[in-house]
């Protein structure tokens, strides 16, 4: 080739080059947000797992000595539908736990993700509770299951709905 056509070609070639590089640009930029969107979606899960184990044991956990304290930690871990149901009752809980001096402590807890999102999930919670009170005094061990709906207010996960399951 002689030079004034090799010098026609040189400007083509720079821009078929930037082209390139420009679709590889951002076909790395999609598959970069999907992935991280991923991970966001999967660490989402992880932490309404944990929290929604531990909302159910806290559910789950009441002592006569102590029902002002397991309540309150009940009440800062709930929203909505639950939070004004759980409110709404708490002057006939508290009644029932002190008059009868019911104890309830969990031995055991076992959580599974149902579905979820970025900042809703659905959680089902097993919880193996020995429980007291002046009827029972040996004790009976109580098992709940329980499916918690949590949204994420804040940064924290916390119960809206809360039903027990068969």
């Amino acid at each position: 080739m002689n030079r004034p056509v090799r010098a026609l070609w040189r400007p083509v070639l720079w821009a078929l080059v930037l082209v390139v590089v420009a679709a590889t640009v951002a076909v790395a930029a999609t598959g970069g947000r999907a992935w991280y969107d991923a991970r966001q979606v999967e660490q989402a899960h992880r932490e309404a797992l944990a929290a929604g184990r531990q909302l159910a044991v806290n559910f789950a956990t009441l002592d006569h000595r102590t029902v002002d304290e397991d309540t309150a930690r009940v009440k800062a871990g709930a929203t909505g539908e639950f939070l004004d149901g759980y409110t709404s009752s708490l002057a006939d809980l508290r009644a029932v736990v002190v008059d009868n001096e019911s104890t309830s402590t969990v031995e055991r807890a076992e959580a599974a993700l149902v579905s979820g999102d970025r900042d809703s999930a659905q959680v089902i919670v097993g919880v193996v509770a020995p429980t007291t009170n002046t009827n029972i005094p040996d004790g009976e061990t109580k098992t709940y299951r329980l499916k918690l709906g949590l949204r994420e207010v804040g940064g924290t996960w916390k119960v809206e709905r809360l039903e027990f399951v068969g």
